[in-house]
């Protein structure tokens, strides 16, 4: 398929400019010290490249936040120093070939500069950064969604696409000011066409000649010269240009909220998700309601204060001791001849061993079984349950402990889910737990928790569940209110679609409430977890009067008032997780039990758009339908809520 211009005016490869004005300017302008990072991303990747025991996967997500820290690491990797024969452009093959050890040494002393000293300007930057990092999310997301061969080299494209941008901005400063507020009509048409008239040179060309005096690969380079005209690139190698596509398309839904001011651009826009990415308007609607939690979390972390951050002057220090430890260590190993790469390592419990070893936790240097007493007093180093290794306690609560884990036979991480010891001494209970719980292992669908095993050791039962990096919905409520109506949409549908898969097999949940939804960080995905548990709490936490403990804010009107469960029982919980979601409080509060079972029984919500007006009407529609006291009242069955929640 030929490429899709963007813009009526193609700017002239940058070999048909004046060489001698071009070479002036890109010595003037390319200084990498010029290159900022947040301050609150550093102290993130201080934070965390200080600690001997940290992953792998922990300094690439954080490197991977911030365009500079990215592109200077992949500038070291691809120096001379390490000879390679074909250069790196992807982050964690740079850790792979560096080492563990040197990257963050390298992390330490990229960031600290940072931390120490806050950027003056950075509220002025702040747009460049999250253009950055959201058109790198869309990169990846869209190179995943159309099944291209290297979705991370794409995000890397993505993140470095724009660092001319503020190159020129810091070289030009008042030039910079002038020519945003004279030209903002056009550098939304034809950004590279607004800066050669402004500066004599555009930001692509600039980035994409750091990058190559930086050794960055041509299938990097190239894409990022022309990444605001594909259509130039008609003699290049498919896969540049189609890169460009991509990279072209990423920075015009980065400025989504200014193209839809403009109807021909929204115009070219939808032409080209149909055309290039099999997208249809409702397909894109979707896609940008997936990744936008995604560049929120980046925007949020750009807010954070870090004079205010208690830990601040302590990560500094931590981070500053850690630095000359590496260096010293660095210069030692040099000295012997030894150095060379290391292979890059997954956190395994391997890794733990030394630090169970010198706790003194089992002689001959083995990690200890799991015991009872390590619900409270967990190792250190983690134990061994079974074939499974446990690294740390994920949560704590009502029913039980949730642990993360390594399977070493699959090589991957898993949740373990034990119940409480209270529990656990209730023979009922534990075999209702894994009776419950191998029928949820049924359930095969993407937005619920996958359940693995049910196993046994020393007679305790317990359960190996999909683990999922990322936070449950009750904790983003809490941290950032009421969420953007997209997001509760899209959270909304998936529930639903997890709950419709599982009364297709007769399961029912019983507990849908914002803790048992889980969104992950990678994709924004939304599982439910704890499918069919929930009643093997409640047999086991009947008091003597025969009343639940706790406050059951979710439940329907029917299970309080003891009739049995049904599909529309979820439906009713779904309902006040969409109230909570949309306005940032309970349908039914209460003080106490009593009140609640009152309020859930007998009284009606208060609308939500009372509490937040700009809630579409639809929407509130819907939310009241869920929550209606008859069960028949509501939508028949979880297909018809997506259905309802697609429809707008």
């Amino acid at each position: 398929m030929s490429a899709i211009t963007y813009v009526p005016t193609i700017t002239p490869p940058p070999s048909n400019r004046p060489v001698s004005t071009r070479t002036e300017l890109l010595a003037a302008i390319l200084d990498p010290n010029r290159l900022p990072t947040p301050p609150a991303v550093a102290v993130q990747v201080v934070n965390a490249a200080s600690k001997p025991d940290c992953e792998p996967q922990e300094i690439i997500a954080l490197l991977s936040l911030d365009p500079a820290l990215c592109a200077k690491l992949l500038r070291a990797v691809n120096s001379c120093i390490y000879g390679l024969k074909q250069p790196v452009a992807s982050v964690a093959r740079a850790v792979q070939v560096l080492g563990l050890k040197t990257v963050r040494s390298l992390a330490l002393g990229l960031s600290l500069p940072a931390v120490k000293n806050p950027q003056a300007n950075e509220a002025e930057l702040r747009e460049f950064w999250i253009s950055s990092v959201g058109g790198a999310i869309i990169a990846r997301e869209l190179a995943l969604l159309n099944r291209r061969p290297a979705p991370d080299d794409d995000l890397v494209a993505g993140l470095l696409r724009d660092m001319g941008v503020v190159l020129l901005q810091q070289a030009f400063p008042q030039r910079w000011a002038q020519h945003t507020q004279q030209n903002s009509h056009q550098i939304l048409d034809n950004p590279c066409v607004a800066e050669i008239a402004s500066f004599g040179i555009d930001h692509a060309d600039v980035s994409a000649e750091l990058l190559r005096n930086w050794k960055l690969p041509d299938d990097i380079v190239e894409p990022i010269r022309f990444h605001h005209q594909p259509d130039a690139m008609v003699m290049a190698f498919p896969h540049r240009r189609e890169r460009a596509e991509l990279l072209a398309f990423a920075s015009r839904l980065v400025q989504l909220d200014a193209v839809v001011q403009r109807p021909e651009l929204l115009e070219q826009l939808l032409q080209v998700a149909r055309e290039r990415f099999q997208l249809s308007q409702s397909a894109l609607i979707e896609f940008l309601q997936r990744i936008a939690p995604k560049v929120e979390a980046f925007a949020n972390v750009l807010n954070q204060d870090i004079g205010q951050c208690p830990d601040f002057a302590a990560i500094l220090a931590v981070g500053a001791a850690e630095l000359v430890n590496l260096t010293v260590e660095t210069s030692r190993t040099r000295l012997s001849g030894t150095i060379r790469s290391a292979p890059l390592r997954t956190a395994r419990p391997d890794a733990t061993q030394t630090s169970v070893m010198t706790a003194g936790y089992a002689p001959g240097g083995e990690l200890p079984e799991f015991g009872p007493l390590f619900f409270e007093n967990f190792p250190a180093g983690g134990c061994l349950l079974g074939e499974y290794h446990l690294l740390s306690i994920l949560g704590r609560g009502a029913m039980g402990y949730v642990f993360k884990a390594w399977e070493p036979s699959l090589d991957r991480f898993v949740a373990i889910k034990m119940l409480a010891p209270e529990l656990a001494a209730m023979p009922a209970a534990q075999q209702r737990f894994a009776r419950e719980a191998r029928v949820a292992a049924a359930i095969q669908n993407e937005h619920v928790v996958r359940i693995y095993a049910v196993r046994e050791f020393a007679g305790m039962t317990y359960l190996a569940m999909e683990y999922i990096n990322g936070n449950c919905l009750e904790s983003q409520i809490q941290q950032h209110g009421p969420l953007p109506i997209p997001l509760v949409l899209a959270i909304a549908r998936q529930v639903a679609k997890g709950l419709a898969a599982a009364h297709a097999k007769n399961i029912i949940h019983r507990d849908i409430k914002p803790a048992n939804i889980l969104i992950e960080h990678d994709s924004g995905r939304a599982k439910i977890t704890d499918f069919g548990l929930a009643r093997v709490s409640d047999d086991a936490k009947m008091t003597a009067d025969g009343s639940l403990v706790g406050t059951p804010f979710y439940m329907a009107p029917e299970i309080i008032q003891g009739e049995e469960a049904t599909p529309l029982s979820d439906l009713f919980s779904l309902g006040a997780v969409l109230y909570m979601m949309a306005t940032g409080r309970l349908p039914f509060p209460g003080q106490t039990c009593a009140a609640v079972y009152h309020a859930v029984c007998s009284l009606q919500p208060v609308a939500p758009r009372q509490v937040r007006p700009h809630i579409p009407e639809w929407l509130e529609a819907v939310i009241l339908r869920l929550l209606t006291k008859k069960p028949t009242d509501r939508y028949p069955h979880a297909n018809a809520v997506v259905a309802a929640l697609s429809e707008y």
